[in-house]
């Protein structure tokens, strides 16, 4: 037994196993991030899993996405190879000896690459079986092209390195030693590392020949300094060769990104990222050997100082915008002007005349409802469930959703969901033959859009941002902003690729509900309210007393001398800047933005004002309609019967407490981070629902509130009661909760569609139904469409 754990342990692949635990940490990092991501244990909250458990090209998952997949990864697993022989070939003396040496290192150096294909396989599977919807036959079809691609990879390069290893050992071998004395400083560098390599000689008893045979290693082969010279030398220009053919093919890549056949899988193309560190950490380390680290952290400080002056300066732009000409002065004087009395109530009175044109659209003797859809934020999932949710209830309700609605508020992709219904309904009631409940908008909102941000940060974002696109005739680059807002244009047909100002008039003459983004300001905090009406009451406190609103010298008097400036009206603040020519993709973009995923934006102002997730301040947008109805109470009270808050959130607003379990020490040190982090929603509703209450102090009608929320395990009607709306029934072990992402899978868009039939949401439809109820309509029973 002895023998045997000795004979495993001098064994090449083992050795080369423990020295690169013990010396090449860096480049093992890139295989535990793999391992990380395709386990789901990294990246899961960005969505980065689905780069590669569910990899799309040219829209579909199948046996081609699966295949670039496999070649992205073969070829860092041969850039990982390299990388380790350019390194620690010197320790392995006995390689000089052998026929194409660096092809028996790559075969011994493959348990970890072989251990993570076979893991990547395993997650594929599982996870196509159990999301989406797919046989096990098509399951198996797909992964045959992972590993066909990765086997294809491996041997096209190790063709490339016989026919170099046979090429210069023949034609250059006499070359070599004349090239080296001419390049004095090479010479010495490799003859020092031979030298060290003498003092640090690993023991090595057994190898790999091939695959399937194992040969002893011949401890009186002779081993000539100029064999091992022309080793080294010969495998350096391999890797270059290889590092120049990959930055070539990002390169490419990216300067085709709008041609959908050359937007590989984003998880390839950040594998692609992976195998230029990969190589260029080899060979950095090769020739500056101990000093790698140290010049590596000394370039690190370097780049970050000329990030910091401005030398590599990648400001995210909105399209339409004017950033050439006079920048808007960004400051507290500039935002409390002087007009800002005559403006609040000039604005008041234009959005008062909207009201009246909507309330003129019903019976005279009897008020109707008014109601403020607010919608979460959550990425693709929010995006899927506010147009399910509006069509679904819409529907219910034969159209009276939309027509008793005056305000959309939210965040992220709950406003792509509400701008899009909102936008179908807007064709619709100018006479366009369209069904607004037809289920393929429903299937178009729910197309991946991660693919595209990833890939374009990968190709486009990290290296040069070269490409330019022209929007209302001004220029601007072409990064992952333009690649999320361009995906987007494309799931929702194009029809949302319009400037802000076009919704104004539909908007005025209240053929649709106004629809008001905000954003957060990063620089203090502050919301910019983007709307193509003027809506300046919205920047300042609801609670601030009429009398000091009353005319230009009072407001800035008495105790309310300074009230406080809560928020920016984009509309005004940027008048000079032509925000009237905002791309209505770009505002929404705006609302949107993720960490890491879509980049904040600057706006043209001085200093530059720097845009994020309107989901930071609130991101349920219930605060907002709140402002609103404040702003309006006395004419809301008067005209009609009251309000009613449609909250559709994308998250339970009530969620099982969670027990408490022992906890390691990391988990000790960082659970108070990410305790707040976990319950930031939950403050949110607690503000709101505080908000929610005081308002029924200062408002003289009523106030309802109906939430649909998005509960995937939540128990369902069953098919025979006779309260159900509708009479669908669907299994519960198919219901899973859908991620946060710009992604999702058919098994989360089946369990969206489906969380509607659950029995809280159920109860919401049919009080809606009571609330807005049409007198004309009688006590039928409605009919949803599905």
């Amino acid at each position: 037994m002895k023998q045997f754990l000795q004979l495993i342990f001098y064994s090449f692949p083992m050795q080369l196993l423990l020295l690169n635990i013990r010396k090449n940490k860096v480049l093992l990092a890139f295989w535990l991030i793999l391992f990380g991501i395709v386990t789901q244990q990294i990246g899961r909250i960005f969505g980065i899993s689905y780069l590669f458990l569910d990899p799309e090209y040219v829209n579909q998952v199948g046996f081609g996405s699966l295949f670039i997949m496999g070649l992205a990864i073969g070829g860092f697993t041969m850039a990982f190879h390299i990388s380790c022989y350019i390194l620690d070939s010197r320790k392995f003396v006995f390689l000089g000896s052998l026929r194409r040496p660096i092809t028996r290192f790559c075969i011994n150096n493959s348990p970890i690459p072989f251990v993570f294909v076979l893991v990547y396989l395993l997650c594929f599977v599982r996870f196509q079986l159990r999301n989406e919807l797919l046989s096990v036959a098509d399951v198996l079809w797909q992964a045959s092209g992972l590993v066909l691609g990765f086997v294809t990879m491996i041997l096209v390069i190790f063709y490339y390195l016989v026919l170099t290893n046979r090429d210069l050992f023949k034609t250059l071998a006499s070359q070599l030693g004349r090239g080296f004395k001419r390049r004095r400083m090479n010479r010495v560098n490799v003859m020092l590392r031979i030298n060290d390599a003498k003092k640090d000689l690993i023991r090595v008893d057994t190898y790999f020949e091939s695959l399937i045979r194992v040969r002893k290693v011949n401890p009186t082969a002779p081993y000539e300094n100029r064999v091992i010279l022309k080793m080294f030398d010969q495998n350096y220009l391999n890797a270059i060769v290889m590092e120049i053919v990959v930055v070539a093919s990002v390169l490419v890549l990216g300067f085709f990104r709008d041609n959908p056949v050359f937007q590989i899988p984003a998880g390839a193309s950040l594998v692609l990222l992976f195998t230029i560190v990969v190589m260029l950490r080899g060979a950095v380390s090769y020739w500056l050997k101990g000093w790698s680290v140290t010049i590596g952290f000394l370039l690190l400080f370097v780049v970050n100082y000329l990030v910091a002056n401005d030398y590599f300066r990648a400001d995210y732009e909105a399209y339409g915008l004017n950033y050439g000409g006079k920048k808007a002065e960004y400051s507290m004087a500039n935002l409390r002007t002087p007009d800002g009395p005559e403006r609040y109530e000039a604005d008041k009175e234009h959005t008062v005349g909207i009201l009246s044109r909507w309330r003129a659209g019903f019976p005279a003797d009897r008020p109707p409802k008014m109601v403020f859809v607010c919608t979460s934020g959550g990425g693709q999932r929010a995006a899927v469930w506010t147009m399910r949710t509006l069509q679904y209830a819409d529907s219910a309700l034969e159209g009276r959703l939309m027509r008793h609605t005056r305000l959309m508020t939210g965040a992220s992709g709950g406003l792509v969901g509400a701008s899009f219904f909102r936008e179908l309904c807007l064709r619709k009631n100018r006479g366009d033959s369209i069904r607004v409940y037809d289920d393929r908008f429903l299937t178009d909102v729910a197309r991946d859009n991660l693919n595209a941000i990833v890939f374009s940060l990968v190709v486009n974002d990290i290296f040069f941002r070269f490409q330019k696109f022209t929007y209302q005739g001004r220029s601007y680059h072409k990064d992952r902003g333009y690649a999320f807002e361009e995906q987007l244009n494309k799931n929702t047909d194009g029809m949302l690729d319009k400037p802000l100002s076009d919704y104004y008039e539909p908007e005025r003459q209240a053929l649709i509900p106004m629809l008001i983004m905000a954003p957060t300001v990063i620089n203090d905090g502050r919301k910019l309210f983007i709307s193509p009406q003027p809506v300046s009451y919205m920047t300042i406190p609801g609670t601030v007393p009429q009398r000091v609103l009353g005319t230009a010298p009072s407001f800035y008097s008495g105790s309310f001398r300074y009230p406080s400036i809560q928020g920016i009206e984009f509309g005004h603040f940027f008048a000079e800047q032509d925000a009237h020519r905002l791309r209505f993709l770009s505002a929404l973009r705006m609302s949107a933005t993720f960490p890491y995923i879509t980049p904040n934006v600057q706006l043209p102002s001085e200093p530059a004002m720097e845009i994020m997730d309107a989901g930071l301040s609130d991101n349920f947008g219930i605060s907002d309609a709140v402002r609103f109805l404040h702003v309006f109470k006395d004419w809301i009270a008067q005209n009609t019967s009251g309000v009613v808050f449609v909250c559709i959130r994308d998250t339970p607003k009530n969620p099982a407490i969670a027990k408490n379990v022992s906890q390691s020490l990391f988990q000790k040190v960082f659970t108070p981070i990410g305790s707040f982090y976990a319950n930031w929603e939950h403050l949110q509703d607690i503000n709101n629902d505080n908000s929610l209450e005081f308002a029924q102090t200062w408002f003289r009608g009523r106030i309802d509130r109906v939430e649909l929320e998005y509960i995937p395990h939540a128990s369902l009607l069953p098919v025979d009661d006779s309260t159900a709306v509708v009479t669908d029934a669907i299994e519960l072990d198919k219901v899973r909760a859908a991620s946060l992402s710009w992604h999702l899978t058919g098994f989360e868009k089946e369990s969206i569609r489906n969380a509607i039939l659950e029995e809280h949401n159920q109860r919401a439809i049919r009080r809606l139904q009571a609330l807005l109820k049409d007198p004309m309509a009688g006590e039928n029973r409605l009919q949803p469409g599905k």
